[in-house]
């Protein structure tokens, strides 16, 4: 069983990889209105050897719930994220945290 955890606002769960302490600084943003789907996707994301953290907002944005997942390769976000775009339970994008940065 998954152990979530809150933290700022979030609903939390370190991945498999978590242990070796880095991540790809692209991520991928998922968007819902089901959340027990994306929880479930997250969930899924947790038993990946590459997935380094899951994240989610337990509280809904005008009824959509973010969530994100942290892999260890670009690579590997890449790919998901051609996989996920066919989702049609949620929207999903790619955030580029080295883009992002000077922003915040």
């Amino acid at each position: 069983m998954t152990t979530f955890y809150e933290e700022n606002g979030f609903v939390c769960a370190n991945g498999l990889a978590f242990g070796a302490g880095f991540y790809c600084q692209k991520k991928l943003c998922l968007v819902a209105t089901d959340s027990a789907y994306l929880i479930e996707v997250l969930e899924t994301y947790l038993k990946r050897d590459d997935c380094f953290f899951v994240k989610y907002s337990p509280l809904p944005r005008d009824g959509m719930h973010l969530g994100r997942v942290f892999l260890t390769g670009a690579r590997e976000v890449g790919a998901e994220w051609a996989k996920l775009k066919k989702d049609q339970k949620l929207f999903c994008s790619v955030q580029d945290d080295d883009f992002t940065v000077s922003y915040r």
